[in-house]
C-alpha cells in the first residue's frame, strides 16, 4: 500500500514537473515578441564614390573597366545606380570602345548596363575601320558580350556614313552594325560611298 502511495506521488509531481515545463515555455514563447520578416524596400543600403570595376576573362586578363563618380547599391533587386557611368571594352583580339552615359543602371552582377541620357559610345578606329560612333539617349551594354543595342531613336557615324533611325545593335565580336529602322542616311559630299547598314541586314561596321 505504502508502495502504491509513494508510485502515485512521484507519478503526480513528474506530470506537474512536466506540465509547468510545458507552460513556462510557450509562456517565454508568447511573452517575447518576434521581430517581423525584414521587409526589402528599393532603398540605398550602401554607396561608393569614385568607384571602379574591372571584369577579368577565365585566365585573368582584364576585359571591361567601368567606373563612375558614384555608385548606389539597392539590396531588394542587388541592382546598382550609377552616375556619370564610364566603361571601356579593351581586349586585343578586337578594337577597343568606349561607353559614357549621365547615369546607369547596373544588375545581373555586372553583366548588363542599362545607360541613359547622353549616350555615346565609341569604337576607336584601327585594322583599316573608321571610328564609330553611336549616339542615344538609352543603349543597354552587355560587357562580357561586347554587345550594344537599343530600341529608342539612334545617331549612327560609321566613318563617312551618318545613319539616324530607331533601333540599332552592335556587336563588337563580329563588328556587325544593324540599324533596324533606318529614318535618314547621309554621305559626306566627294567621299566614296561606303555600303550602309540594311534594315534588314547587319553589316561590318
Amino acid at each position: 500500500m505504502k508502495d502504491r502511495l509513494a508510485s502515485g506521488v512521484s507519478i503526480a509531481l513528474l506530470a506537474a514537473l512536466v506540465a509547468g515545463t510545458w507552460w513556462a515555455a510557450d509562456y517565454a514563447k508568447r511573452a517575447v515578441k518576434e521581430d517581423p520578416p525584414r521587409r526589402l524596400t528599393h532603398e540605398i543600403d550602401s554607396f561608393v564614390e569614385q568607384f571602379v570595376m574591372v571584369r577579368s576573362d577565365e585566365h585573368g586578363m582584364p576585359m571591361t573597366r567601368m567606373e563612375g563618380d558614384r555608385l548606389e547599391h539597392y539590396p531588394d533587386d542587388d541592382s546598382s545606380e550609377v552616375t556619370q557611368f564610364r566603361a571601356v571594352s579593351q581586349r586585343t583580339e578586337r578594337p577597343t570602345m568606349t561607353a559614357t552615359s549621365q547615369h546607369a543602371r547596373m544588375d545581373q552582377d555586372g553583366a548588363r548596363v542599362v545607360m541613359r541620357g547622353d549616350v555615346q559610345l565609341r569604337r576607336l578606329a584601327g585594322q583599316g575601320r573608321p571610328e564609330l560612333d553611336i549616339r542615344s539617349e538609352e543603349v543597354t551594354l552587355l560587357p562580357d558580350e561586347d554587345v550594344a543595342y537599343t530600341d529608342l531613336p539612334a545617331t549612327v557615324v560609321n566613318g563617312t556614313t551618318r545613319i539616324q533611325g530607331r533601333g540599332m545593335r552592335y556587336d563588337n565580336v563580329s563588328r556587325e552594325l544593324k540599324v533596324n529602322e533606318q529614318t535618314r542616311v547621309q554621305i559626306v559630299p566627294g567621299s566614296t560611298r561606303p555600303a550602309a547598314p540594311s534594315a534588314r541586314q547587319p553589316s561590318k561596321g
